[in-house]
């Protein structure tokens, strides 16, 4: 078979698999909210991650499965993350053995809730004198 040939069958071959396609991703692509740069990479198989989805998850209550599915926390640093809590602020992390740079990062994922008991200066659940 000619190059050409080929090439030309091919193209044609690629036109009808998109054109079979396109319509069922765009109806699909309707009944949820997306734009259509979004819809370009739904076909390509991507996975398009929404910042706003995402929730903050609290440093002094997160249990090392919870941790542990933040990025970039392997076990052992969601373990030590849990052995010296509790934390007052996310630079807190520090004593966690975590660099600066990567509190940084993982400040997208992480919170220190102010009100959480073990927050508060003194033994844990215990309360503090005014």
């Amino acid at each position: 078979m000619n190059p050409l040939t080929r090439g030309r069958l091919l193209a044609a071959c690629g036109i009808v698999i998109l054109s079979l396609t396109l319509p069922f991703a765009a109806a699909v692509a309707a009944d949820r909210p997306s734009g259509a740069g979004q819809l370009l990479l739904w076909l390509w198989g991507f996975k398009i991650a929404q910042g706003h989805d995402r929730q903050r998850i609290d440093v002094n209550s997160a249990t090392v499965d919870e941790l542990r599915a933040v990025p970039g926390i392997d076990r052992q640093q969601a373990l030590r993350i849990i052995a010296q809590r509790p934390y007052a602020t996310l630079q807190g992390l520090a004593r966690a053995d975590l660099s600066p740079m990567t509190i940084d990062r993982l400040a997208q994922f992480l919170v220190v809730d102010p009100d959480w008991p073990s927050a508060l200066p003194g033994p844990a659940g215990t309360p503090t004198s005014r």
